[in-house]
């Protein structure tokens, strides 16, 4: 386990906002509660990832899909993402979003929506710009690693 990934710090960043507002703020979430709770939620996501769901995520891929980062591209189907997404969708609902408000079966019942919004959004958008912020500001590159 690496406690610092340049890649995740921002993919994180983004993910922990964009998320919010997309399935927070339709929910009754203020917008100063949007941008107060954001760096929580970063570190939380963050920390989360970096400990706990990336391991996890890409144990899953490789046992069940046969995936190696290394010799698969990632395209649209990327099974890490596939497992991340559908594991961070879950997390991050149930500690920011019932204790905000969120009623109970919302968090069953919207998860393949924010499971689908997360996948796409970090395959599409996210990971492009993420690994291309970490290899610009911080000079990231995940093939020395």
């Amino acid at each position: 386990m690496r406690l610092w990934n340049p890649a995740a710090f921002f993919i994180s960043l983004m993910m922990s906002f964009i998320m919010a507002a997309i399935f927070g703020l339709p929910m009754g979430m203020t917008v100063e509660a949007l941008f107060l709770l954001w760096p929580v939620r970063w570190a939380t996501a963050y920390l989360l990832i970096n400990i706990i769901i990336y391991p996890i995520g890409f144990g899953l891929a490789e046992k069940i899909f046969h995936f190696n980062p290394d010799r698969d591209g990632m395209g649209l189907w990327n099974p890490a993402a596939f497992f991340i997404s559908l594991m961070m969708s879950f997390i991050m609902a149930a500690i920011f979003g019932l204790p905000m408000g969120m009623p109970f079966e919302y968090l069953f019942y919207l998860w393949p929506v924010r499971w689908v919004t997360a996948y796409l959004l970090i395959n599409i958008v996210i990971y492009p710009i993420g690994f291309g912020l970490a290899k610009k500001v911080f000079g990231f590159d995940p093939m020395a690693q």
